[in-house]
């Protein structure tokens, strides 16, 4: 982790895997990279709160949750900024709660995915909202920008790893689901999918 100065911010780089530090006193904004929210349940099983990306915010005011904890999911650059900025600043004000509903929307959709029986369905919904935060249109399909690993998609959806191995298996062989050479997912849209059976 590396520590410098940009137009008088402080700014913090995290590589991948590494836990970011919580936020007392103000507010991290992501320049680069990608981040997941995680915390753990009261019998221990983490889950997934959602994902924070370039140009969004992560820190104080922003989640409720004591018992969270925050991952770097790519090489993540972080700026700071202190409270008493942001409380004088109508701006950052407005900006923040603009990344509050954000952060609402995908919690409100991780909640609704969790809720269906089939884990398949889960899985599926769960590809569908990661492309519309992250996604990447691409040749061969919806690239997602960060690498999430079979365990990071069974917290989000509240299965255990193996499951959603199973069912990636059986996205593969349906042509819904691929990794590319750097290990990011490759989501095949819907219309795509038929095109290929075809």
């Amino acid at each position: 982790m590396e520590s410098t100065l940009t137009r008088q911010r402080v700014s913090r780089i995290y590589d991948r895997g590494d836990l970011l530090p919580q936020a007392t006193s103000g507010i991290w904004q992501v320049c680069q990279g990608w981040v997941q929210l995680n915390t753990y349940m009261a019998m221990g099983e983490e889950r997934v709160l959602g994902w924070v990306g370039p140009s969004m915010w992560l820190g104080e005011g922003l989640t409720t949750r004591h018992n969270h904890q925050m991952k770097a999911l790519s090489r993540v650059l972080m700026t700071w900024y202190p409270l008493d900025e942001i409380q004088y600043s109508p701006k950052l004000g407005y900006t923040l709660l603009q990344q509050k509903a954000k952060r609402l929307y995908q919690l409100e959709h991780l909640l609704s995915i969790t809720a269906q029986k089939r884990a398949s369905d889960r899985l599926n919904n769960l590809l569908r909202l990661l492309t519309r935060e992250m996604g990447q249109p691409t040749a061969e399909g919806v690239r997602l920008k960060a690498r999430l690993t079979h365990q990071d998609l069974a917290n989000a959806i509240g299965v255990n790893r193996v499951t959603v191995t199973r069912i990636v298996g059986e996205f593969k062989r349906q042509n819904r689901l691929f990794l590319d050479a750097s290990k990011h997912w490759l989501v095949i849209p819907e219309e795509s999918q038929h095109l290929h059976v075809a």
